[in-house]
């Protein structure tokens, strides 16, 4: 593909999902993270007349314009975010293959500071109890899952495919490298029973159940019903618990919680775990 200019006409060769899609695996060399990222540039290109623009015609107000479009529709300013360092990433590579002279300079979206949060005893005991109330088992196994080993959604959702495996005794979940965020496997151990038993019907089940339309309907039901309406009770935060419960219940070392939890900064990881109220008292009483 020759660099392009302005005046180029549009191809079925120099459009942008075109050139993403042939690039991809440079770009994105994480599976799990090619699709995603695969999709979201979907969506932009299928907004306005995007599909029939050449990959050099784009100016920043078109992005902008998308990420306008984002927000109406209700995205918050990380998940725009996360769309445009989708986009970002295809016009950046584009200038470095020299397919086109300059990237549009996009501005990211301000990001509010999120509260730190984990769920508590009674919102975990609460939400396993919604979730068989309402017979959705797999979202009861989904949380219990990772509020026991702090796996992410998406290493969940590689063992319900397949992806992800578990060892012939069933106490490790194993993780291959094109599962995880960085890109390194990883072995999750399943010594807690409750996470085993969940881990091995995921395994057998979960591909019979889930779609991720179905598992933001539910946990939007929860979120309502259970976390009485706060938006900062998501499904990630029993990640965050697991981490603060390895932390202050059972005082394991923070290196450890981060191999535990595939971080591959400690800082990442000392953003996960939060002193509980009770674990301060016992603090100043044995001060």
């Amino acid at each position: 593909m020759n660099t392009l200019d302005l005046f180029t006409p549009a191809t079925e060769a120099n459009n942008i999902m075109s050139f993403a899609q042939a690039e991809a695996h440079r770009m994105w060399p994480s599976a799990a993270h090619r699709t995603r990222s695969l999709a979201q540039l979907g969506r932009f290109v299928d907004f306005r007349d995007h599909s029939t623009k050449p990959i050099g015609h784009f100016l920043p107000r078109d992005v902008h314009a998308f990420a306008d479009h984002l927000v109406t529709s209700g995205a918050s300013a990380g998940t725009v975010n996360r769309y445009l360092a989708s986009i970002s990433k295809v016009f950046n590579h584009a200038v470095d293959e020299q397919i086109i002279n300059v990237a549009p300079r996009l501005k990211f979206m301000r990001e509010q500071q999120k509260r730190i949060r984990f769920f508590t005893e009674a919102e975990q005991a609460g939400l396993v109890a919604y979730f068989d109330d309402l017979g959705l088992y797999w979202m009861r196994d989904m949380l219990v899952l990772s509020l026991k080993t702090g796996v992410r959604r998406g290493e969940i959702v590689a063992l319900g495919e397949g992806r992800a495996k578990l060892s012939n005794d069933g106490h490790w979940l194993m993780l291959p490298s094109d599962v995880t965020k960085t890109n390194k496997s990883r072995n999750v151990p399943l010594g807690n029973q409750d996470a085993r038993e969940a881990a091995q019907r995921l395994a057998a089940t979960l591909g019979q159940h889930y779609s991720k339309r179905k598992f933001e309907q539910a946990w939007a039901k929860a979120q309502r019903d259970v976390g009485k309406g706060d938006r900062t009770f998501v499904f990630h935060v029993a990640r965050h618990t697991c981490a603060s419960y390895l932390a202050n219940d059972l005082q394991i070392n923070t290196v450890v919680i981060a191999e535990m939890l595939g971080h591959a900064s400690l800082t990442t990881t000392s953003r996960y775990i939060h002193a509980k109220p009770d674990a301060l008292l016992d603090i100043s009483k044995r001060m």
